[in-house]
Parts: structure tokens; sequence; C-alpha cells
């Protein structure tokens, strides 16, 4: 036996639904019940293996680990380090490393911590009311999640932070509606480009417990903010308070600004619990460089300084058409008082909106208004049909 696995707690912390959750990505079946706490599960060409239910057995530090050595020796690695995934496989991961040409100062390190706990905070607040910065005490949710978040064990050889949140809960029937595809059970999750991740990664369900939700919302917030940077790059000045309802804040940027100036690159990494199959089982991957911070910076000022509503529903006549960033000027009555509202629209709606002005119709709208000044915006805008 490897010597680590005579470490009790860490067996311990080890739970049963990680054990049948290792087994059924790598091949194994349940086939049987065995006893009352236990079941069998087996494969073709696979060792067949007895699966405790529960940890309230006497001797479950010895059963989980000679289940771990059979696990390992069938797929050719250390036990050790399968020890380590599986004491983590219940819940998602958030990974951060950090790398340059010097060492890391103990400034730079706390920099790194204090800058994820905030990154998790400020998107975990999103979950409830998207805005532009956050302010004073979080709600006693989001605390209470934050305090069940772990700081796993630093990895040598490299200066990075693991955050595990809470153990997400195995899938109830009728809950969880994607698994992933049959052809990729058995394989290892790998990395994918953040453009991608946007095409990959289901929106936050409702019916989600907030231990998912919340590592999907910042997958969502971190991509949205990487769109933000190049939308801005590019010339749209209003593109981070487009990404506020997918989670991106003042906050958020300060954070990663923070994280991301003392070394030359910054790379975070999510990745998904067994225990509950992403709609991917792929890890999702970002990038941010040393020469960027100083955008993430300018981005938390200015967002510092907007007021949002968001989620606001009104009725309105098209004013004014500008064809060059399909901007449209809206005419609505807010608190009683008419006041011009400026978007940004999509195609589609665009074309819906120069119908509108022409036929001097009214139309029906959603998004974030913006206050800034003596300007109104409207973020995320869209058109209600009918």
């Amino acid at each position: 036996m490897n010597a680590r696995l005579h470490d009790a707690d860490s067996l311990r912390a080890v739970s049963p639904a990680s054990l049948s959750a290792y087994a059924r990505l790598h091949g194994w079946e349940k086939t049987e019940p065995y006893g009352a706490h236990s079941d069998v599960y087996a494969a073709v060409g696979l060792p067949e293996v007895v699966l405790p239910r529960t940890q309230r057995i006497g001797d479950y530090v010895e059963v989980a680990a000679r289940i771990i050595r059979t696990f390992a020796q069938t797929a050719g690695v250390e036990e050790s380090d399968l020890l380590r995934e599986l004491k983590a496989a219940d819940r998602d991961a958030i990974r951060i490393r950090a790398s340059g040409d010097d060492a890391a100062t103990i400034d730079h390190g706390l920099a790194l911590i204090s800058g994820a706990r905030n990154m998790i905070a400020s998107t975990t607040r999103s979950l409830f009311e998207p805005r532009a910065a956050y302010q004073g005490r979080p709600a006693r949710e989001v605390l209470e999640y934050l305090q069940r978040v772990r700081l796993a064990d630093m990895a040598q050889g490299s200066f990075s932070v693991t955050l595990l949140p809470p153990a997400v809960p195995p899938a109830v029937d009728g809950v969880m509606e994607h698994l992933p595809d049959k052809g990729k059970i058995g394989a290892r999750p790998h990395e994918t480009s953040e453009r991608a991740l946007l095409m990959q990664v289901v929106e936050a369900s409702e019916d989600e417990p907030i231990e998912r939700q919340a590592t999907r919302r910042l997958a969502d917030a971190l991509g949205a903010t990487r769109e933000a940077m190049a939308e801005t790059i590019g010339g749209q000045s209003d593109a981070f308070g487009n990404a506020i309802s997918k989670g991106a804040s003042a906050n958020l940027c300060k954070a990663l600004a923070d994280m991301t100036a003392p070394f030359e690159t910054l790379d975070l990494s999510l990745t998904w619990a067994l225990t509950r199959p992403a709609h991917t089982n792929q890890a999702i991957r970002f990038a941010f460089a040393k020469e960027e911070s100083c955008i993430l910076e300018e981005a938390a000022r200015a967002l510092r300084k907007r007021r949002v509503q968001a989620d606001v529903r009104f009725n309105a006549s098209v004013e004014g058409l500008k064809r060059q960033g399909r901007e449209v000027t809206l005419a609505a009555h807010l608190d009683g008082t008419r006041r011009l509202v400026v978007a940004h629209m999509t195609q589609a709606d665009y074309e819906r909106a120069i119908d509108i002005h022409k036929s001097n119709a009214k139309a029906e709208l959603t998004g974030d208004l913006e206050l800034l000044g003596s300007r109104i915006s409207l973020l995320n805008p869209r058109i209600v049909y009918e």
C-alpha cells in the first residue's frame, strides 16, 4: 500500500458518491446490492469492486483504501495522486496558476488568495442581484457559501491556488437534463478555449443547487469579462456594461487586476464535480496577461460610477436611429418623466426598430437601465415580440 493511504483522515474525506462517480466514469456499472450498505460494480475487462453507499461502516477507511488501490492499478496511476483527486471529486474546482520570471513575494501571495476570494464573492453575489459594483456585507446566502469554500493543498513546483467550493450533490431524477456524451465516458477532462466555453457551458439553471450555480456563474462572468476586454480594445466603450447581467462587476475586475498585475500571466481553470457531470466534461480555461491588468483596473473604476437597474421592462417610441453601432434612441416615461434612452441593438432588433419608427408605433423592451450622469442607456436591450 502506498504510504499516503495510511492517512485515515484523507481516506475519510473521500465520499461514497465520489467513489461511485469515478467508477461509472471509467466504465464500471452497478449490478446488484451487496448487503445493506454497499453495491457491486462490474465491467468487461475490469476487476469487480464493492462500493459502500455510506461512510457509517466500521471499516470505511480500510474499504476506501482497498478500492483506491484497485482503481489506481487499473488506471496505471499513483495511489496518492488518485486519492488527492477523489478527495475533491464531489466538488467543482477553481484553479489559479500564476507565472513570472521572479519568485513570488508574500504580498503577491496574499494578493492572489485575497483576489481569488473577492472573485468568487462577487460572481456569487451576482446570482442574486447583478450589479455594476457591490458595497457592504454580502447577503447571508453568499456568506454561507463562502464559508464552505476550501483552500486545497498548494501544488509543488508552481505558484498556484486551488479553491474547492462546497460539495455538489448528485442529481435527482427530473433535475439534471444534460449528461456527458457517452462517447466521452472514460476520457480524462481536458481544457478548451474560452471562446469554445461560451458555446459549451449551459446557463445556470434554477433547478441546480447553488454549489453548481455559483461555478457556472463564475464561468459566465469570466467569459463575459474576457469578451468585454476584447470589445473595449476594438472601440466599444460600453462593453463592460453589457457584461453586468452575466456577472461582471467592478469587484470582479478589481479582483482579476489584483491577481494579474504581479505576474506575467494568470491562468484560471474550472473543472466539474464527478458526482454531478456538467453539460461538458471538459475543463474551462481563461488566461489574463500582466499588461491587461490596466484594462481591468479602468473597467473597475468605470463600473463603480455606474448605477444600473437590472431587468427593467417598459414601453417606448423610437426617436432616432444610427446604423453605425445599430444605435437606437428611445423615448420612454420613467418614474413619470419623459426621458431619452440610448440602446445598441442586435441586427434583428435594429431592423424591428426601423419598422416601429416607420409606423410611429411603440415597442415593449427589456434590459438593464444604466444611469451615468444625465445619460441613460439600455444595456442588453431586447424588443419583446408578441
